[in-house]
């Protein structure tokens, strides 16, 4: 069995004792139409208790084992290992799901649409310096690939476009469908390269102890990956899983494809409530001693330093002898590798922090619902002339709270987004600006030229299109990681407009009125569709090459770099720009929608609160029944907390 699981289900029992206390609560409160609210809001909370899953995120190079790592934590051999590296897959590791067709050991394969694989052979081919239109165009290009055409940059991509020649007859057909198939009939579709390269997604449903407990492990492409694509869908699963593993294999150096994916781990760490990541060293059985693990685990830390993420959490382990171990059922065996103590922290973390969350939430709304009938409790015995006063001052209040709430202003906060969307933006164009050498040195270095038996001044054409990419990469990567922080602008926004309202309300003569807990919005990240648009021609860049010598010893190479800056000051302050406009619209457009929902919300709740406190005032409630339903909410919540 995997050990993460061991702990697992204790933190489970728990959230299905709170789920349980919740529906109890929901059902005190059943036929009580003044908090019909609360009530929908403890089973809502109630069924995201009882069938909550969590999505744990693998990251990391194609040779860093992420697989190996997976299959280790799930203590059996699910996963194939090492995928070529140029057409792998999403692989997704969930929960069966019988009752929708998908049983133990089945697999939901997402083919690629036609259209995305042509633009993926595209895209290989234009790094590749090739230019082609259509599908028959590009095929035929690829096709005519020879390997001594192709620098050392370049061989992902021919693998990936040849891997496409290999398999085009059999799987061309299968574009844009979604297969079912067995889990031995998954292996082939996740690893193997001619059919792989055609894969959008794989979801395989298969029981182990991992997902017994609700989760779900998806194993993405590597940081290294050649898919353009994959960017975004990399940033997806940064920002909505419970928890990302990033996986590095031992006195392995960072490429600069994980060194890209560690900045932007750096970039949105603190945009998340707590820090969900966790840095894996793979193959720690390779060390000779412990002094020389220390110091392999201190290189890591402090490269993760470097690229903004302090406090790591690092695990050195050995997967291979971690599922060897537990294959064997051979405990202390497991011990040894490392990987209990990442699973115990792991799973305190997974399930007992998400759980203490989500269990503190649903106690605070039973208590709220406690509160309210005490106040209908008591304002139910006030004195009868009191009492009437009360009522007719509340039916004024009534309207016009309603009144306010039915389009409430925003102008004040829309400008407060506009103004932080700019300025998040200026300063993305700052921080790539900055950035320009280390990604000039990155793309035009005397190795690109030494890897490359082209005529030079083709291979300087290549190298800046090399940086332009980099440059595109890093202005989007920058833009993404921006998106968080103005998700958690907007929903700052929203939690302070819900609690003005509220204050107003209360100040309005409704002084007994609470709003409930607030829960952030689930923020849509828009497509990034800008380009860096740039005009330059291979004569002009041949210009600054006369040979090898004068460019790398002499000016050549100083004075492109010097010329090269200034030309791109235009072109990226316009991609900010336009980035800008944007994400303004987007983001101004999803606030007044959650605005819009919250407020319609909180006039329900209004109604139902303002009504079960007239049938208080107007003595039209069962006092006893009340005063029993308030006992047995209070027996609802966690039993220290019931005592209090």
């Amino acid at each position: 069995a995997g050990g993460a699981a061991l702990g697992a289900e204790a933190h489970r029992a728990q959230l299905r004792q709170a789920a349980e206390r919740l529906r109890a609560a929901a059902g005190e409160l059943d036929g009580t139409a003044a908090l019909a609210s609360i009530r929908r809001s403890l089973l809502d909370k109630a069924e995201r208790l009882g069938q909550s899953r969590f999505t744990i995120a693998l990251f990391g190079a194609f040779s860093a084992g992420k697989s190996s790592f997976a299959n280790a934590l799930i203590g059996q051999r699910v996963l194939p290992v090492s995928p070529n590296p140029t057409t792998a897959a999403i692989n997704k590791i969930m929960p069966p799901a019988p009752e929708a067709g998908w049983p133990h050991g089945t697999a939901k394969v997402r083919m690629k649409s036609r259209e995305r694989l042509l633009d993926d052979v595209v895209y290989s081919l234009g790094v590749l310096g090739i230019h082609a239109e259509g599908e028959k165009a590009a095929l035929e290009a690829a096709k005519g690939l020879q390997p001594a055409q192709i620098p050392g940059k370049g061989k992902p991509h021919y693998a990936f476009l040849k891997a496409v020649e290999k398999g085009w007859s059999e799987m061309s057909p299968k574009l844009g469908e979604e297969l079912k198939v067995s889990s031995d009939e998954f292996g082939a579709y996740a690893a193997e390269e001619s059919r792989s390269c055609f894969v959008e997604e794989i979801e395989l449903y298969y029981n182990n102890p991992l997902t017994e407990q609700g989760v779900v492990l998806v194993d993405t492409p590597g940081a290294d990956s050649i898919n353009a694509r994959h960017t975004g869908v990399a940033f997806e699963y940064i920002k909505n899983a419970d928890a990302i593993l990033f996986v590095t294999y031992y006195n392995h150096a960072f490429s600069h494809a994980d060194r890209e994916f560690l900045l932007q781990l750096g970039r949105v760490k603190d945009s998340f409530e707590l820090d969900k990541m966790f840095f894996i060293v793979n193959a720690a059985d390779l060390a000779s001693s412990p002094e020389e693990l220390e110091g392999v685990v201190s290189h890591v830390e402090s490269n993760l330093l470097q690229h903004g993420i302090r406090h790591p959490r690092i695990y050195p382990l050995s997967s291979y002898y971690a599922l060897q171990g537990k294959l064997a059922g051979d405990a202390e065996a497991v011990e040894e590798t490392g990987i209990l103590r990442f699973e115990r922290e792991f799973v305190r973390f997974t399930f007992g922090e998400l759980t203490e969350m989500a269990v503190r939430a649903g106690d605070a709304e039973v208590k709220r619902a406690a509160d309210v009938l005490s106040y209908f409790m008591e304002r139910a015995t006030a004195d009868a002339s009191e009492r009437e006063r009360e009522a007719a001052q509340l039916r004024e209040s009534l309207s016009g709270a309603l009144r306010k709430l039915e389009s409430p202003e925003l102008e004040a906060e829309q400008r407060e987004l506009a103004k932080d969307v700019a300025e998040l933006l200026y300063y993305v164009k700052q921080r790539t600006t900055y950035r320009f050498g280390e990604l000039f040195n990155h793309a035009i270095n005397p190795a690109v030229f030494r890897e490359d038996n082209r005529d030079p001044k083709a291979i300087l054409v290549s190298a800046w299109e090399d940086l332009r990419r980099m440059i595109t990469f890093d202005l989007t990567q920058e833009v993404l990681a921006t998106t968080l922080r103005i998700g958690n602008k907007v929903n700052a926004l929203l939690k302070g407009a819900e609690q003005a309202w509220a204050e107003e309300v209360r100040r309005g003569g409704i002084d007994s009125f609470e709003a409930s807990e607030f829960r952030a919005m689930e923020l849509k990240t828009p497509e990034l569709t800008a380009q860096l648009k740039v005009e330059i021609t291979a004569k002009w860049l041949g210009g600054f090459f006369k040979n090898a010598k004068q460019f790398f010893e002499g000016e050549g190479k100083a004075q492109l770099r010097k010329e090269l800056e200034a030309l791109l000051v235009a072109p990226m302050t316009a991609f900010a720009e336009e980035q800008t406009q944007t994400l303004q619209a987007v983001y101004a457009a999803q606030l007044q929608e959650g605005a819009a929902e919250r407020a319609e919300a909180m006039r329900q709740a209004l109604q139902e609160h303002a009504g079960g406190l007239l049938e208080a005032l107007e003595a039209k409630v069962d006092l006893p029944a009340l005063r029993a339903k308030h006992t047995r909410l209070l027996q609802c919540l966690e039993p220290q907390k019931s005592k209090a």
